[in-house]
């Protein structure tokens, strides 16, 4: 392994400690999505959200291994929350325009912060 790939390594898995950190105090929150896109296609593409400060952000699975930064949107954009119909499920909607309409978590922790999202 070089050198660079191996800074690279660990300055990711430093990276995923704090999130794990800022995760269990519920200062962020985090959890596998499946968004849905708001063109006609209404296709669900698996992912990961990651919410903190004032910033929500959508990951697809074939983009976590790239350096890009996802969907992000300001948590202003976000429209409601709502039960979806798997257990533990919540559907977050975004006004328009969006790229997707909705997008569908399975929160482990923190469901009562997932719920306020649409309140501020």
């Amino acid at each position: 392994m070089g050198a660079f790939s191996w800074w690279r390594s660990r300055r990711e898995n430093a990276r995923i400690e704090r999130l794990l950190v800022e995760v269990n105090a519920g200062r962020c929150l985090a959890a596998d999505a499946t968004a849905h896109e708001a063109s006609g296609t209404r296709r669900g593409i698996p992912g990961v959200v990651e919410c903190w400060d004032d910033i929500f952000q959508f990951k697809a699975d074939s983009e976590l291994t790239a350096p890009t930064e996802g969907w992000r949107v300001p948590k202003s954009q976000i429209a409601g929350v709502r039960d979806g119909d798997g257990p533990g499920e919540l559907v977050i909607t975004f006004r328009p325009p969006a790229r997707f309409d909705a997008v569908v978590v399975t929160p482990l922790m923190h469901a009562d912060k997932w719920r306020a999202l649409a309140m501020g």
